[in-house]
C-alpha cells in the first residue's frame, strides 16, 4: 500500500469532536482533538478488517515560536472509516520516537510496524514488530531485531514505505562524522532479510516522498523543488540509482505585454502543500498557484496539472482561486489519483472575516471538476487555521466501494476526511455543514455571494428571520442574493436545488 506522510504544524488543546456525515455515499468530515501542541502525523494504513491507523509523533513547546520542543513520543489513533470516530489510541512513550512505518503484512493476516532505533552499544538497528487487524498492541517477545548498520543513524521519515513486492523500502542517514552523514536505501524483506543496501550520492539526500514508481521494470520515484523554483522529478532503478529527471516548469502561463505571470510555488519544506502523484507515463502534481497582471490585484488559489513525462507537456489544467483573491492563503490538504482514474482533490480556502473553507473536488481523468463539496469551519473553531498536507490513502468500505481517506490539522485540532463516490449528502449531522456550495462573505453586508458545485442547479433561494419569518425571496440570478435594506441581524438562508435537495445556513447581516 501506499502511504503518505504529513507535516509539522501546531495544534492547541482543543476538548471537542465535530463530524459531518451524509447517511448515503457522502465527503465525510471529523476533528479529532489532540491533548498536545506540536505534532507530526507520520503514517497512515488501512487494516484488512477496514479501520485506518495514523501514526502521530507528539511533542510540546512552551514556546510561541516553537522553539525548545520536548518530543514525547508517538500517539496513533485507531479510526473507523465510515464514522470517522475513534474507536482505539496507543500512545509510545520516548523522548528520541523512531519513525514508524505502518503497513499490512505481506505475508497474510494482520500488520507491521517497522522502525530504526539505537541498539544500547552506540549502533542502530532495525525493529520489526507485528500487530493484528483491530488491534494496535504489539508483543515485542516477537519483534524481529537486526543490525542497520555500525555507528549512529537517523531515519527519512518521507522515504519508509513497502514496495510492490512486499518488501521494505527504508531511506536512513549514518552519521560519518560530527555533522556530516552518508545517505543509504536499503531493501529488507519484512522477516529483517537485508535485501540491497546502496549508498546514495549527496543529492538526493532530503528529496521528498519516495515511492514505487513502476512495477516492470521496478522502478521508484522522488521529488523536490529545484534552486530555479522548478519541480525536479527523479526515477531511480530498482537498485537506487538515478535514471531520469524530469523538470516540471514552474511557469504556467506568463506573456510581456501587458504583463501577465502564473506560476506554480512548489514547497519542499515542511510547510509545504505540494503533492507529487505518478500515473504511467504521466505525472499530476497539485501546488499553490499565483497570478499577476499589470495593474490588477493578484489573485491566489491551488491549481491541479497532468502533465507527459515523455513529452513534458501539460495535457490538462484547472485552478481554484481563494476567495476573496487577494490573499495568499489557499493551501492543498490532499491530491490522489483512485484507481478507476478518479482524481480527488482536498484544499482550504478563505472566507471573510478569517473563516476557513475546507473544499472537496472529484475530477474525472482529465482533471474536469465533476463536483465540488464545501465544508465551513464552525464556530467553535471559528481560528482553526488548516495546514497543508500530503497524506492520503484508498480505502475500500464494507461494500467494497474504492473511497479515498486523506488526514490534515487545524491549529485546533486534527482533521481527518473520507472522500466517497459522489460526494452527495442526503442529510448532515454535527458541526461541520458540508454542502455543494459555498457562501461569503461571513458575515455579510449588502450581499450574498454563492459559488455551486457543477453538479447541482439551484431552485429557489429563500431568507427566514429569527421568527421563521421569509423576508426575501429569488428564483434566478442565484450568484447573488441581495440584502440590502434587511436590519442586521441573524438569518437562515434557504437554498432549494432542482433535484430536490433543501440546504440551509445561517447568515450574519452587519
Amino acid at each position: 500500500m501506499k502511504t503518505k506522510r504529513l507535516l509539522f504544524s501546531v495544534i492547541a488543546m482543543a476538548l471537542v469532536s465535530f463530524v459531518a456525515r451524509a447517511q448515503d455515499s457522502n465527503t465525510v468530515v471529523a476533528s479529532h482533538p489532540l491533548e498536545w501542541n506540536i505534532c507530526n502525523v507520520l503514517n497512515m494504513l488501512q487494516q484488512r478488517n477496514g479501520d485506518i491507523v495514523t501514526d502521530i509523533v507528539v511533542a510540546h513547546s512552551n514556546d510561541p515560536n516553537g522553539a525548545d520542543v520536548q518530543v514525547l513520543g508517538d500517539y496513533v489513533f485507531r479510526i473507523s472509516p465510515s464514522t470517522l470516530q475513534v474507536t482505539d489510541t496507543l500512545f509510545l512513550a520516548d523522548t528520541m520516537p523512531p519513525f514508524y512505518l505502518y503497513a499490512r503484512d505481506p505475508r497474510g493476516e494482520g500488520n507491521i510496524r517497522a522502525n530504526i532505533e539505537p541498539d544500547g552499544e552506540g549502533n542502530t538497528q532495525l525493529r520489526i514488530a507485528h500487530f493484528t487487524d483491530g488491534d494496535l498492541r504489539v508483543d515485542h517477545e516477537l519483534d524481529v531485531v537486526v543490525p542497520l548498520c555500525e555507528g549512529e543513524a537517523s531515519g527519512d521519515i518521507y522515504s519508509q514505505f513497502l514496495d510492490c513486492q512486499g518488501n521494505m523500502i527504508i531511506k536512513y542517514y549514518r552519521t560519518t562524522n560530527p555533522g556530516e552523514y552518508e545517505g543509504h536505501i536499503a531493501r529488507y524483506d519484512v522477516e529483517g532479510n537485508l535485501l540491497y543496501d546502496a549508498i546514495i550520492p549527496g543529492s538526493q539526500n532530503y528529496i521528498r516522498s519516495m515511492e514505487v514508481y513502476k512495477e516492470s521494470p521496478l522502478e521508484y520515484c522522488q521529488w523536490r523543488k529545484g534552486g530555479n523554483g522548478n519541480l525536479n522529478f527523479y526515477v531511480l532503478d530498482s537498485t537506487f540509482q538515478l535514471k531520469n529527471t524530469y523538470i516540471i516548469n514552474k511557469v504556467i502561463y506568463g506573456s510581456v505585454n501587458p504583463i501577465i505571470e502564473e506560476t506554480f510555488d512548489f514547497y519542499s519544506s515542511n510547510s509545504n502543500s505540494t503533492f507529487v502523484v505518478p500515473d504511467g507515463d504521466d505525472l499530476l502534481v497539485a501546488a499553490y498557484y499565483e497570478r499577476f497582471e499589470q495593474g490588477v490585484t493578484p489573485e491566489y488559489g491551488v491549481a491541479a496539472a497532468r502533465y507527459d513525462l515523455r513529452t513534458m507537456q501539460r495535457k490538462a489544467l484547472v485552478q481554484f482561486n481563494d476567495y476573496p483573491g487577494t490573499d495568499a492563503t489557499a493551501k492543498c490538504f490532499g491530491f490522489q489519483k483512485m484507481p478507476d482514474g478518479t482524481v480527488y482533490l482536498l484544499y482550504r480556502e478563505m472566507g471573510m472575516p478569517p473563516k476557513f473553507w475546507m473544499t472537496v473536488v472529484k475530477m474525472d481523468p482529465n482533471l474536469n471538476v465533476e463536483w465540488k463539496r464545501y465544508c465551513e469551519t464552525p464556530d467553535e473553531l471559528l481560528n482553526a487555521n488548516p495546514y497543508g498536507t500530503d497524506m492520503s490513502i484508498t480505502v475500500e468500505d464494507e461494500e467494497g466501494m474504492i473511497n479515498g481517506f486523506v488526514c490534515s490539522w487545524t491549529q485546533e485540532s486534527a482533521i481527518h476526511v473520507l472522500l466517497t463516490h459522489d460526494g452527495i449528502p442526503a442529510s448532515v449531522k454535527g458541526g461541520m455543514e458540508v454542502r455543494p456550495y459555498m457562501f461569503y462573505p461571513i458575515p455579510a453586508q449588502d450581499q450574498l455571494h454563492l459559488q455551486y458545485s457543477p453538479d447541482v442547479h439551484p431552485k429557489q433561494i429563500e431568507l427566514y428571520d429569527l421568527q421563521g419569518r421569509l423576508v426575501r425571496s429569488q428564483g434566478n440570478a442565484f450568484e447573488t442574493f441581495d440584502l440590502g435594506q434587511l436590519p442586521a441581524g441573524t438569518y437562515t438562508l434557504r437554498v432549494a436545488m432542482e433535484d430536490g435537495q433543501v440546504f440551509s445556513d445561517k447568515v450574519v447581516k452587519e
